[in-house]
């Protein structure tokens, strides 16, 4: 990339944290995705946990309804999302929905850019091909948070230059 490409990139990312970062952190799993959830004794458990550490409010809400592996139908995300709200909003640091919203599609921008990094960084640095496939799903989910997120256009048009995956959302 140009100078120019890597600024904005930077500058982007940069807003993206700052954001992030104005609500109150609490407690997140981290991982808190399809892989997770398992069911003993018709009960639900949760696994690999080590990673917990303080993360914002929306972060394993993102995990779990944006999860790489398991692409939940929009309808059913929007309906999920919004009896989230509804049931806990009370206790997150959001005015209103719209607010929560707008927090969980920024969450989702950095989540899932993230995940697809790591997925490729596997195949590449680790020599395991398997995540590859979860890449275009996952970009998927970033380019549906971009189009809730229309300050970042000119990220999202200088990304989908380089990952054509991003033209289309899920």
């Amino acid at each position: 990339p140009s100078p120019e490409e890597a600024a904005l990139v930077s500058n982007s990312f940069d807003d993206v944290t700052r954001r992030l970062l104005e609500v109150p952190y609490l407690l997140v799993h981290r991982d808190f995705q399809s892989t997770n959830l398992m069911l003993k004794d018709r009960r639900m458990v949760l696994i690999d946990f080590q990673d917990t550490l303080m993360g914002p409010p929306v972060y394993d809400l993102v995990s779990l309804l944006r999860d790489s592996y398991v692409s939940l139908p929009l309808p059913l995300l929007e309906r999920l999302r919004h009896e989230y709200f509804a049931q806990a909003g009370h206790l997150l640091p959001f005015r209103t929905e719209a607010e929560f919203d707008s927090f969980f599609h920024l969450q989702t921008l950095q989540r899932k850019l993230k995940d697809a990094g790591r997925f490729v960084f596997i195949d590449r640095v680790k020599g395991n091909p398997s995540f590859l496939r979860w890449v275009a799903p996952t970009l998927g989910y970033v380019s549906a948070a971009f189009d809730h997120l229309p300050q970042y256009a000119a990220l999202r048009d200088l990304l989908k230059r380089y990952l054509p995956a991003l033209g289309g959302a899920v």
